[in-house]
């Protein structure tokens, strides 16, 4: 006893193989919809010791850097609120100078102007500097970059 068996159509064939592609291909776009609507968390890193407190005194400025090695700078007021601030422009990137007579932060590329606290006053800039979380812990001055 043989079986026979029946040639595939290929019009048949060809249902299936495009059938096949597009759930393919509606599974994919699914996946990188899921990870957008639910995007995995960043996990954040540790403080990072940065200088000793009485490094820096009430009403001065200490220019650190990132891990990125992009300047930071830290802004002891004299109210006595430890700040650290990113120097880089939120408008295009350009490098921001801090006044501290004025305590005001100015861009020189497009006459941005930030606060003493890095929110913008004039010019293009719509958003404030970057700002990271400052910790002190026994005098040690620590910084959250991420």
């Amino acid at each position: 006893m043989t079986e026979t068996t029946e040639p595939i159509k290929r019009r048949s064939f060809l249902g299936v193989a495009v059938a096949s592609l597009l759930a393919l291909a509606g599974g994919f776009v699914a996946l990188l919809a899921g990870g957008f609507l639910y995007p995995v968390r960043k996990k954040k890193g540790k403080p990072i010791f940065v200088c000793q407190l009485s490094q820096v005194p009430k009403g001065s400025t200490r220019t650190i850097l990132d891990p990125a090695k992009r300047k930071v700078i830290l802004i002891h007021t004299k109210e006595g609120e430890l700040l650290a601030l990113s120097t880089t422009c939120t408008h295009l990137g350009c490098t921001v100078f801090y006044r501290p007579e004025k305590r005001r932060f100015d861009c020189p590329c497009h006459q941005g102007v930030f606060d003493g606290k890095g929110n913008p006053i004039s010019g293009p800039p719509k958003r404030p500097l970057e700002r990271y979380p400052v910790q002190i812990r026994n005098g040690l001055v620590f910084v959250q970059f991420d």
